[in-house]
């Protein structure tokens, strides 16, 4: 099945929730996906104009996956850039975003040295080669590779408590200590580019639970000159990065006004699922676009306040999505479950996006009553 005339195929490397949305989002517009990922059984496989079962990390399938595409993209960082820039040059598809460029920022060690040599606040950091790099005080030991939603991500009080730590992580990969740094609200900016255009969101405040997020807010409650600032530090990464997508950046702000960016993703993120209702187009069309080498829309504000509450589970066992959307009464919201048959703790099962009045008890009270 092929796109609506002067559209590209586009083909995109994973079959999760945020693979699912991107391809919602392009059919929307006429554009035909293939997907390819190892589960047969998901939202994005059952979606998709072509859906292919295979390893994203593996060469002979991305080989056979390529020529049937125009043009690739991701749904998570964590596949090998050096993998994807020999398929691609090899088959001629390109990929956005381009992985030679996003290489750059795709390990927290690399990341956070391109970050601080753009000149942008970072927490201080440093690659732990050995126990003896352990130092005894409060900061975070930290996977550069892999980790997610406080996975490969641990907080330590001690060098005893690094050193447990450090034990534990280092037989997966490398790991980077970053140094604890004091904040009162930890925000995200998600920017998006297409050629020479680009794009930023309304900067939101996220709210963690434990490493993962709980819930999304927005506006954020900062003051004009915090989110331009915002706006400014990702824009001068986004023109160092000079790579076409839809990129998220976490920062940290703390008390005397000062930002620190912490990480970013190059790819649609859980802060940017509130867009799907409060502006006029969602983090996942305007990352189709680019991806497609489309122009970009300039989000406009559609519903504010409004708030994302993400479903995580409590337990493991089968979810039942239709009990899920029979208990919830409240009108002013949308409900997006992820078509995941069965729950384990924390995992990510769907969000709710609310707007209008009461949102803080609105949330809470569906966090309380939906049980899973």
């Amino acid at each position: 099945m092929s796109s609506t005339p002067n559209l590209p195929v586009i083909g995109i490397l994973g079959d999760g929730q945020l693979s699912w949305m991107m391809t919602e989002a392009y059919q929307a517009l006429g554009g035909a996906v293939h997907v390819l990922g190892p589960n047969s059984d998901t939202p994005a496989h059952s979606i998709a104009n072509v859906s292919v079962v295979g390893d994203i990390n593996d060469y002979n399938d991305l080989i056979r996956f390529f020529p049937n595409v125009d043009v690739v993209t991701i749904e998570n960082e964590f596949i090998d850039s050096d993998l994807l820039m020999k398929v691609a040059e090899e088959t001629e598809v390109s990929v956005r975003p381009e992985p030679d460029r996003y290489s750059l920022i795709e390990n927290k060690l690399a990341e956070s040295q391109f970050f601080h040599d753009a000149g942008v606040p970072v927490a201080d950091f440093f690659k732990v080669d050995s126990e003896r790099d352990l130092l005894d005080e409060p900061g975070f030991l930290k996977l550069s590779k892999g980790g997610y939603d406080g996975i490969g991500t641990c907080a330590v009080e001690n060098l005893a408590e690094a050193k447990q730590v450090w034990s534990e992580l280092r037989v997966k990969g490398d790991v980077v200590f970053q140094h604890k740094v004091t904040f009162d609200k930890e925000l995200s900016v998600i920017a998006v580019k297409s050629g020479d255009q680009v794009e930023f969101y309304p900067m939101v405040e996220t709210h963690q639970d434990l490493g993962t997020c709980r819930y999304v807010t927005f506006p954020s409650g900062v003051d004009n000159d915090v989110e331009q600032l915002g706006f400014d530090l990702v824009g001068r990464i986004m023109e160092k990065l000079d790579c076409n997508g839809l990129f998220a950046f976490e920062l940290f702000l703390k008390s005397d006004g000062t930002l620190i960016l912490n990480e970013s993703a190059p790819r649609p993120h859980n802060s940017g699922h509130i867009t799907l209702d409060s502006v006029d187009c969602s983090q996942f069309e305007n990352h189709m676009r680019a991806v497609a080498g489309l122009r970009l829309t300039k989000p406009t504000v559609l519903k504010t306040p409004a708030l994302m509450l993400n479903l995580l589970a409590s337990k493991a066992g089968e979810f039942d999505e239709q009990a899920i959307a029979d208990a919830i009464e409240d009108s002013e919201l949308s409900v997006k479950l992820y078509g995941k048959g069965t729950s384990r703790p924390k995992r990510k099962m769907g969000h709710i996006n609310l707007w209008g009045d009461d949102l803080w008890a609105r949330a809470r009270l569906l966090n309380e009553t939906l049980d899973f």
